[in-house]
Order: structure tokens, then sequence, then C-alpha cells
């Protein structure tokens, strides 16, 4: 548990430093989520700048196999949830693990780290990238725990899926060293053809999600003073501001159909969550309004709910809403820390 505490700590820290706000202390029992990552402390990000490359690997590192590329047959059976928690035998460690939507069983994938952030499904729901903090590098690996496989080797973050699963967008810093600042890049899932899309050395660009339809991505950035979302072309250009709100934005998220967009806002430690049309300014709604931090949002595959972390229960749990803010749910209620929720296709 230590362990764990410290290294989420430190992420919020890194993240927090570059924002002009004070950073947000942990809750009584498990850290925030690092972005997604209270009046008087800021949200967590859904992301964060990276930290420090002194930062050692592992020693117990799993060696990770060859590199495969999405099916293209989809997954069939129950819908799934996967997201982050420490509700192993030890504690101290954060990995993955599933919940089947129907009856709420859960089950762990076992990626044999201590500690693996930021699950996204790939688009035919076989496989799972992640990122692994301790080295900050991508991996993905099948639902059942095999397959594991490495994607790249150098500083690189929270990443997403191309809508025919055969490229990742994702933030990284590793080369405009020593500012920690991110910038958006894409690659092929096989490692290959590592491409910056946008180039900004003095501005946090992070949180990138991919389109459905594949035209463009959402990105959260501090371009305008302070963190909000835009929208660019997959090469990088025609950047479009997507959102303005009072306070910082931390994440977005597209609807399977791309016509709408999910957000979380606010400002010192209470973070909303909000949806709204694609354009940024028509039918936006409210989902929640409690005085917690509510983030990490994901869509149902029928766009007609979404999963998201909170801890307004005390503890950082799961919780399901329908898209128009109706019928909260709780999923997971127990003393573990759950966060990070992705929803298979």
């Amino acid at each position: 548990m230590k362990k764990i505490l410290v290294t989420l700590l430190v992420l919020s820290c890194l993240l927090l430093a570059s924002c002009a706000q004070p950073p947000e202390p942990a809750p009584p029992t498990e850290p925030p989520p690092p972005p997604t990552e209270a009046p008087t402390e800021p949200p967590p990000p859904t992301a964060t700048p990276l930290p420090p490359t002194e930062t050692p690997v592992p020693t117990e590192t799993p060696i990770p196999t060859e590199t495969s590329i999405p099916s293209l047959t989809p997954y069939v059976g129950a819908s799934r949830i996967v997201f982050a928690s420490n509700r192993g035998d030890d504690p101290g460690k954060l990995d993955l693990y599933l919940m089947d939507v129907e009856t709420l069983e859960i089950t762990p994938v076992n990626t044999g780290f201590d500690t693996a952030l930021f699950p996204q499904w790939s688009p035919d729901g076989n496989m799972i990238l992640f990122t692994l903090p301790d080295i900050w590098n991508l991996y993905t690996i099948y639902p059942d725990g095999t397959n594991l496989t490495q994607i790249t080797d150098f500083r690189s973050a929270n990443a997403d899926w191309s809508p025919d699963g055969a490229q990742i967008v994702f933030q990284s810093d590793h080369q405009n060293e020593p500012q920690d600042t991110p910038d958006i890049y894409i690659i092929d899932i096989t490692g290959e053809n590592l491409v910056e899309i946008l180039d900004d050395p003095d501005i946090p660009d992070y949180n990138a999600r991919w389109s459905p339809d594949g035209s463009k991505i959402l990105f959260v950035t501090r371009r305008t003073g302070k963190d909000e979302l835009f929208t660019m072309n997959i090469d990088g250009t025609d950047p479009v501001q997507v959102s303005d709100s009072a306070d910082p934005v931390v994440q977005g998220a597209w609807s399977p159909d791309g016509t709408r967009i999910a957000l979380a806002y606010g400002g010192f430690g209470i973070t909303d969550l909000y949806a709204m049309d694609s354009d940024g300014v028509s039918n936006v709604a409210r989902l929640t309004n409690n005085e917690s931090t509510n983030n990490s949002a994901s869509w149902s595959p029928d766009g007609e709910r979404i999963v998201f972390a909170s801890n307004v229960s005390g503890n950082w749990d799961l919780w399901v809403i329908n898209a128009d803010g109706t019928n909260l749910v709780q999923l997971t209620n127990d003393e573990f820390y759950d966060s990070f929720p992705d929803w298979s296709p």
C-alpha cells in the first residue's frame, strides 16, 4: 500500500506542479486517480505529465511476447468494464480487473506489474492497452492475462486506439526533455512509424482520444491559459476549441457514434461530469452535481450510459449513470481503490 500511495501521490504532484493551482491531498484511504487524472484543492486530471527519467525499471518486469494486431472477429459476449484497482492479494499493487456488466462479477487480468494505469479496450474487444507508470511505457495484453506486449520503449502514457485498431495515439515528452511537457504522438500498434502530430514545447497537450470515425482527435490542452478540450485532424492540423468552461477541463470522451462528448471539469477538487454535442456548444447537460471528484468517463457501446470513477461515497468506486444524467448506480462499494474504467465495445 505504501508503494501505491507514494507512486500515485508523485503522479498527482508532478501534474499539478505545472498548473496554476495547489495540489490536491489524497483521500483518507487511497489517493485520487492521477488526472483523470473540497473547495480548496484542484481536480486531479485524467492523465499526467511524465515523471523524471530516473524512475527505476522494476526488477521483475514480465517478458513481453510478440506484438499482435487486433483481430477482425469482435468479442461476443456480455459487455465488460476494465479498470484499475488494488483489490488483489497485495493492496500495494494497482492491477487491471474486468467487471461483467450483467453479473457484476470481477476477475483479475494479472498483468504481472505492480501498477497498471489508463486501460483502453481495442476496437474488437479482444485486447487491452495500458500504461506502465514505473517506466512509462505502453503495453497491450489479452483480457485473460496472456500475450503481454510492449509497444513503446520511451516515456509515453495514456493511449487510445484508432478505430481500425492499427494505430494508437498517446502523450509523450521524450523529445523535449527536461521540460516534462507532453505532446501528442501516433504510432502503429506494432511499435513502428512513430509520428509527432502536435508539438508545443511550452504547452501541455494530453488525454488524446481518437474519434469513432477516425477523422479527429480530441485532447486536453492549456493553450488558452487553462485546460480546455480541443479537436484536431489526425495529422495535427486545424486545432479547434470545443469547450469553454469556467474551470479547467481534465478529460473528454467521445460517444460511440461521435455525436456527443462527455467531459469532466471543475475547480478546487470538485469535478463534475457533463455531456455535450461534439460541436461543443449544443445540448450541454450536467450529469453529476456533488461536492466530490467525478472523472474518467467512458460510454457504454450503445451510448446510453456512462461509467466513471468517483469518491462521492468517501472511497474511490465505480459508478454508472444514464447519458441524460438519470439513474445513478454505484457499481463497486468496498474498501478498495477503483478507477480508470473503460467500457468494452
